[in-house]
């Protein structure tokens, strides 16, 4: 019977050896490899899989202020092109290969394990959630070509074939390709909500919202999962509402209201304030009855930002400036705020005070939202041009902020000092013990960050607590009796004075002694601040006309410079420029400031455009664009520092005209000739920034881009092997030139078709470059000819260089390095 029972079971090992083989066809072997396929390699790869899109659908941030994408594949902050960082799916990667390397029967060209069309679906899912789009689309067409007769792996594995292309750009092949699938699929499949969502993503990439939105609400419609439908139900609405159908819009977003707690949350409430909104506008009502008993219920606040985000933007609409911006920072302070909606309060707050001429706080709320931003992009750069596009106004209400602060507090008498620093200090201690109060009262609220409110964690208490101890007591070393002054004499007696310095930098105590000290009170030191204030406004207010084209602004800012006793330039050019503003919307007060500027300053340049505007004389028979073409003459005959020198003279009279830019591109132009190429940059940057909108700043972005372009490919250029022999001379350029052609015939007789040319260097050196070409010259020959000329200096420095080298030298003004 032992026997008997060995025999069985070595006969068993035997046939589970045998059934290991992926080379025999039997019913053994298939079934025993599709099983564990199946219910070993493929069930742990598909756990895998389920764990990653789990966690990218609850980590997943999306932003409700544009169209929805159909599905999301991005965690916040992460770039499309680089691989998840979601480690499941590269595990269930590991699963599908697994299963194909060691459970493929592929025997005479067919495919005997049922369950590999799972796996390289598998294989193919794992590759697009981990954004490794090329490697799934191989996987999917593998699954295509080798059809082996599961129909509905076969169409799975076409739609996500699709998906995938949809990833790389191929919009018109995924409609090409689905959109009759689409159509031919019944209205009950698995697959038709997520065949049509698809197509309808395809015709948003090709901006075409018509056909989008009615395969999106085919797909809303079929859809049975309550997050997917939410989704299709709510980019439906958005493309209604973008098609200008707000009663369909609306109706779209209140379905997703009315299935109540079955769909998620988040699309709940964004329904509900996008419907209430439509119905706002549709109506001529007021949203904020309903927004704020919103806010009042519980389980909306983990959205308080969203609804103060909305009565923020209906205030605004309303010209109810001040309750929007506190209900916008509101918004801003809620614990549950977000990204995007933190990103678009701080965009639209930027826009409100750009749009009302406050570029200070302009500045400050763009500066927020870059930080914000997580990736360098369009959008960054973009923002980014935008802010430092106002540094120059910043800058320039800086300077008046302050001068005007400290001034106004000089002028007081020091009885009048103490009082207004008193006050200022009741006012901050008032504010310190109501915002202390204020966390105490919270201490144990039912919120997302209670555990953090207590005393020792909270860093809002901390600093409150600190800072009224120092104004209480000081600097009080750490030490038994602190609070003695024997004990404090006792521990200071050993600090240095350096130490003591440190300290002294280190704090301060919030007395009215304490700021009074640090007003200035010497008289050259205050009539600086006087000074920097006076061209602060004259300058401020001149941007303010010709960049920013805020006549208002404009005019209150060089208005304020006659209060302020301005220098007879200041007077003048204040007195110009608002005549120019006012010129066509208030003539009497215009003729007013005309009159002044001809009576008070008859020979200035500026009372001169005045007279003759289209004509006037800078100096006899001389005008601004006669000056400029002169210039520009300059310009061509490198007279380069002639152009620097002149120009800026020019400038102040061209001020506000359409020279004005012109004269700045061309002293941009002679810097960089002069002075290099980083010079030549910087001077372009600041036609753009003081013209942004003239065609002078277009050909000065034009010119930085080709610089770029020229540095990035000048090891990938094409060099011709083609010699520039280069003298160095500080003479006079008419000497030059005429010791430029002596010396071209001088070699006449060797027939050499050398171009000889004068080339400025600096503000001091000129070059005479021989023009060699290919040939290298015998330099021992030729100038043994040329010193024999009168004006040749036989010391002077030359040297042979390439083509390339040569123009490396002008462009960086490295001749210094080359001539040692």
């Amino acid at each position: 019977m032992k026997l008997q029972n060995a025999s069985f079971l070595l006969t068993f090992l035997g046939l589970i050896v045998i059934s290991c083989s992926t080379q025999k066809n039997n019913l053994f072997n298939r079934e025993y490899h599709a099983l564990n396929t199946k219910f070993n390699v493929l069930f742990n790869g598909k756990e895998a899989l389920a764990i990653g899109e789990a966690i990218l659908y609850q980590n997943n941030q999306d932003n409700f202020l544009e169209v929805l994408p159909v599905e999301p594949i991005l965690l916040r902050g992460e770039d499309q092109e680089n691989r998840a960082s979601i480690p499941s799916f590269s595990v269930a990667e590991e699963k599908a290969v697994k299963a194909i390397q060691k459970h493929s029967m592929k025997i005479a060209g067919q495919q005997r394990n049922r369950q590999i069309q799972d796996a390289y679906l598998l294989l193919g899912k794992a590759r697009y959630f981990d954004r490794r789009f090329l490697p799934a689309l191989e996987a999917f067409n593998f699954l295509l070509e080798g059809y082996y007769g599961n129909e509905k792996v076969y169409y799975e594995g076409k739609l996500w074939r699709e998906k995938t292309n949809l990833r790389l750009g191929n919009y018109a092949l995924v409609v090409d390709n689905l959109k009759p699938l689409a159509q031919r699929i019944p209205f009950g499949a698995k697959l038709y909500p997520e065949v049509n969502a698809t197509v309808a993503q395809a015709f948003l990439n090709l901006k075409n919202e018509d056909s989008a939105r009615v395969y999106i609400s085919k797909a809303a419609l079929a859809e049975k999962d309550r997050t997917a439908k939410a989704r299709y139900r709510y980019i439906e609405a958005q493309l209604l509402e973008k098609a200008h159908l707000l009663d369909s819009a609306r109706q779209a977003f209140q379905s997703i209201v009315n299935w109540k707690r079955k769909s998620p949350r988040i699309f709940w409430m964004q329904a509900k304030l996008q419907a209430i909104r439509l119905k706002a506008a549709l109506d001529s009502v007021s949203p904020r009855p309903i927004l704020e008993r919103l806010a009042k219920q519980f389980e909306n606040q983990p959205y308080l930002h969203l609804i103060h985000q909305q009565e923020a933007r209906y205030l605004l609409s309303q010209k109810e400036d001040s309750l929007a911006i506190e209900l916008y920072n509101k918004s801003l302070q809620s614990p549950g705020v977000d990204p995007a909606t933190r990103m678009a309060n701080y965009r639209e707050l930027a826009d409100h005070y750009f749009e009302n001429g406050v570029y200070l706080n302009t500045g400050a709320y763009l500066d927020s939202l870059l930080r914000v931003i997580p990736e360098e992009g369009r959008l960054k750069k973009t923002i980014q041009r935008e802010r430092d596009g106002l540094d120059e106004v910043i800058a320039l209400e800086t300077i008046i902020r302050s001068t005007d602060s400290i001034l106004t507090l000089t002028a007081l008498s020091k009885e009048e000092q103490f009082e207004y620093y008193q006050q200022h200090i009741d006012r901050k201690r008032a504010k310190e013990l109501a915002a202390i109060e204020e966390e105490k009262k919270g201490l144990f609220s039912f919120n997302t960050n209670a555990s953090n409110n207590f005393y020792f964690y909270n860093n809002r208490l901390l600093v409150s607590g600190r800072q009224a101890f120092l104004s209480s007591w000081g600097n009080r070393p750490n030490a038994d009796n602190w609070n003695r002054l024997s004990t404090v004499n006792q521990l200071t007696q050993n600090e240095t004075a350096e130490e003591k310095q440190e300290d002294k930098a280190g704090f301060f105590i919030d007395t009215p002694s304490f700021f009074v000290d640090q007003l200035p009170t010497d008289s050259l030191a205050i009539a600086a601040l006087e000074n920097d204030r006076k061209q602060a406004y004259l300058d401020v207010g001149i941007l303010y006309k010709e960049k920013f084209d805020n006549p208002r602004l404009a005019f209150n800012r060089l208005k304020k410079v006659f209060t302020l006793d301005p220098t007879e330039n200041q007077e003048v050019s204040a007195l110009y420029h608002c005549f120019k503003l006012l010129e066509q919307s208030d003539t009497v007060a215009a003729n007013g400031y005309k009159t002044r500027l001809l009576e008070q300053y008859p020979d200035s340049p500026f009372a001169q455009i005045v007279r003759d505007p289209e004509n006037f004389s800078l100096a006899e028979n001389q005008t601004p664009a006669s000056v400029y073409e002169r210039l520009y003459k300059a310009f061509e005959r490198q007279e380069f520092q002639k152009v620097l020198e002149e120009g800026e003279s020019l400038k102040i009279v061209v001020s506000g005209t359409k020279l004005s830019p012109k004269v700045a591109y061309l002293q941009a132009l002679a810097t960089g000739r002069l002075q290099g190429e980083i010079a030549f940059i910087d001077a372009l940057q600041k036609v753009i920034k003081l013209h942004p909108n003239s065609s002078e700043a277009q050909l000065a972005k034009l010119a930085i881009k080709q610089l770029d372009q020229e540095e990035q490919l000048k090891h990938k250029r094409l060099t011709l092997k083609s010699y520039k022999w280069v003298f160095s001379f500080e003479e006079d350029a008419l000497l030059l030139d005429r010791l430029a052609k002596q010396m071209q015939d001088a070699i006449k007789a060797d027939q050499k078709a050398w171009k000889f040319t004068r080339d400025v260097y600096n503000k001091t050196t000129n070059f005479i470059v021989v023009h060699t070409k290919e040939e290298q010259p015998n330099q021992a020959y030729f100038l043994e000819k040329w010193r024999q000329l009168a004006d040749f200096d036989k010391k002077t420095n030359n040297f042979v260089l390439l083509s390339a080298q040569y123009e490396q030298v002008q462009r960086l003004k490295t001749w210094e390095t080359i001539a040692k």
